[in-house]
């Protein structure tokens, strides 16, 4: 098994430093992907019009094994 560190930035950076256990390399991707859907599910007002937010994995070396950049764009007629 890898440990697996997910940090997240939207208007703040929060840093990883315990990260997770996890068997194959897949299965770190797809809960990238979920931290992904629970960040915008736990925020959705403050996700529009503000900076882009990414999920950023890396492994107990600190080397980036993948990231995901959300970024939710209205135009001025329908924003609030």
């Amino acid at each position: 098994m890898a440990r697996y560190f997910f940090h997240m930035q939207t208007d703040v950076r929060q840093t990883d430093n315990e990260g997770i256990e996890i068997a194959e390399p897949s299965e770190a991707r797809r809960q990238a992907i979920q931290t992904c859907g629970e960040m915008m599910k736990e925020a959705p007002e403050v996700f529009w019009g503000s900076r882009p937010w990414n999920v950023t994995v890396t492994d107990a070396t600190g080397r980036i094994l993948w990231e995901i950049f959300m970024d939710g764009v209205s135009t001025p007629e329908v924003s609030n």
